[in-house]
């Protein structure tokens, strides 16, 4: 009965569970080609087995973030079987069984889409079809069942704990409950310890430019700490400003649509903190990843032999392209279900006396916000540490490839321009049939 009752459930919830399935697909797929790569590495003489580990990670923490969405969204219902007389072990079980059902269809298809892309980029890209066969299919399907495997338990035991703490008042509660901040003035700590930090990371960027080698060497063993953590503590600062000005400062955000667009920001700072720092890391390595490709496959650059050169370029660009759907794709539905949750707010502005038009606009300066928040960080990672390492590598390559990095950069800026367009107006116009503009007017 408990399954039956799983099954209808995720049909009825589908559109809390796109979230969820979009993402679990897209990350099973990634997980799928790397796993090909990583097995396949071997014959070209690198190894690149981190990949699925991080992608595992990111995985498993995005999916936390947004396991607990979903048991926001349907806390109400949760609710109305406890008080039915339905236990919390049967609860559990039934909410589990249906992320089950839900997960072994994302397995599937991203299995079978993770190996289609592998494919083309054999034959179509590389023109490596002997390096398609069923023992790699196979290899590769039981390492990403694996990483899938250990994802859905942490997550399982992780809903069940939370479901098996929350009470029924707080179930009915729960969707409405924002995030808060103990102490609003913490921000002030994360904003000094983030100069500290970043005046240690360009410091040793410097180091490495412009040190000699057997000094500069060592540095670059270590530098990911800083760099990992500026992001860290920036958006932990930035949450947390923007959360004290709603705070302390209420009557400043009473011009235009500065309050709705703070609160909505701030209404959970803590998952979004977390969202906007895996998405700034992206960012970074697709950044870094197009700019090592770019580089790689110049004829000038002699590094591995001809195949294996060529190889190690092209995956490079391909990571890049991964991270950027990652990027764009999370963002996105996270924005279109945050839209759909909100629609009752955005038809109360209707209510009050705000324009179709008005509506419209807001809408697009949230979706804008959103999909470039993330950014913020990586630009001023790049704004500073293109230029050093720039110069580093017109000392060390020909003077033909002098600003080749420049060059890469103006790629990937078109490249990331391109995504974000399309991803903008794809979320937009989902977004207003989820919101519904048009009919507000009418019901009115």
């Amino acid at each position: 009965m408990y399954f039956k009752l799983s099954i209808r459930n995720a049909k009825r919830s589908i559109v809390n569970y796109l979230l969820y399935i979009t993402t679990m697909t897209i990350l099973l797929s990634i997980m799928e080609v790397s796993n090909c790569i990583a097995i396949v590495g071997k014959l070209v003489g690198f190894q690149t087995i981190s990949l699925p580990i991080l992608i595992t990670l990111l995985l498993g923490i995005l999916v936390g973030y947004i396991d607990s969405f979903i048991l926001k969204q349907r806390a109400k219902e949760f609710a109305n079987y406890l008080l039915l007389g339905m236990e919390k072990s049967k609860l559990s079980l039934m909410f589990l069984c249906e992320f089950l059902i839900i997960g072994i269809a994302c397995f599937i298809a991203g299995v079978l889409i993770g190996f289609g892309i592998y494919a083309v980029l054999c034959i179509a890209v590389l023109h490596k079809e002997n390096e398609m066969n069923i023992s790699l299919f196979g290899w590769s399907i039981l390492q990403t069942f694996f990483y899938f495997c250990l994802v859905e338990c942490l997550g399982a035991f992780r809903k069940k704990n939370i479901i098996d703490k929350l009470q029924i008042r707080e179930l009915i509660c729960e969707k409405n409950r924002n995030q808060k901040i103990r102490n609003s003035n913490t921000y002030k700590r994360w904003g000094i310890v983030f100069i500290i930090d970043l005046v240690c990371l360009i410091g040793l960027l410097c180091a490495i430019v412009f040190l000699p080698k057997y000094i500069a060497f060592p540095i670059l063993s270590f530098i990911a700490i800083p760099l990992l953590s500026s992001i860290f503590i920036f958006y932990k600062w930035l949450f947390g400003y923007l959360y004290a000005i709603r705070q302390e400062q209420p009557n400043s955000l009473y011009h235009k649509n500065r309050l709705y667009m703070i609160g909505q920001i701030t209404s959970s700072l803590k998952t979004s903190a977390i969202i906007n720092i895996i998405l700034c890391i992206c960012l970074l390595f697709s950044a870094m990843s197009f700019f090592c490709g770019v580089i790689i496959l110049q004829p000038c650059i002699h590094l591995f032999d001809t195949d294996s050169q060529q190889w190690m370029g092209v995956l490079q660009i391909s990571l890049c392209l991964i991270f950027i759907v990652i990027y764009f794709s999370v963002l996105s539905l996270q924005q279109i279900v945050e839209l759909e949750r909100e629609s009752k707010g955005i038809k109360v502005l209707s209510y009050i006396g705000k324009s179709n038009k008005q509506i419209k606009e807001l809408i697009k300066k949230q979706i804008a916000g959103k999909l470039l928040m993330p950014m913020l960080m990586t630009l001023l990672v790049l704004l500073f540490s293109i230029p050093l390492v720039n110069l580093k590598l017109n000392l060390l390559l020909p003077i033909v490839m002098h600003n080749i990095l420049l060059r890469a950069v103006f790629c990937f800026e078109i490249c990331f321009l391109l995504f974000y367009v399309c991803y903008f107006f794809v979320v937009y116009t989902i977004s207003k049939q989820y919101v519904g503009i048009a009919n507000y007017r009418k019901s009115c």
